[in-house]
């Protein structure tokens, strides 16, 4: 879940908050008691992975394509117009690896 919180009379402040929810189940080899410690890193650091990449991808570039359309300096049919090419030109692609 994300959200967004605009400041009243201040122009250009923003708050961006969110929460995010995720649980991973894996299977790894059980050498000896110490075993334990390594296996859990790896989870930890996979996990981490997955929540940054996710991030990334998701939140901040979502926010980055909301923030430019909220302030965006083109008209909005010319975005629109922009769009619709960007949409068109992704189908032509798709067809064309078939």
């Amino acid at each position: 879940m994300l959200y967004m919180i605009t400041g009243g009379a201040e122009v250009g402040n923003i708050t961006l908050s969110g929460s995010m929810t995720r649980q991973a189940e894996s299977d790894y080899p059980l050498d000896g008691q110490s075993a334990h410690v390594g296996n859990l890193g790896r989870l930890v650091e996979d996990t981490e992975l997955r929540m940054r990449n996710l991030l990334e991808q998701v939140y901040f570039g979502k926010t980055k394509d909301v923030m430019n359309d909220l302030r965006s300096v083109r008209s909005l049919a010319e975005v629109q117009r922009q769009t619709d090419i960007q949409k068109e030109l992704m189908g032509k692609l798709h067809d064309r690896n078939r």
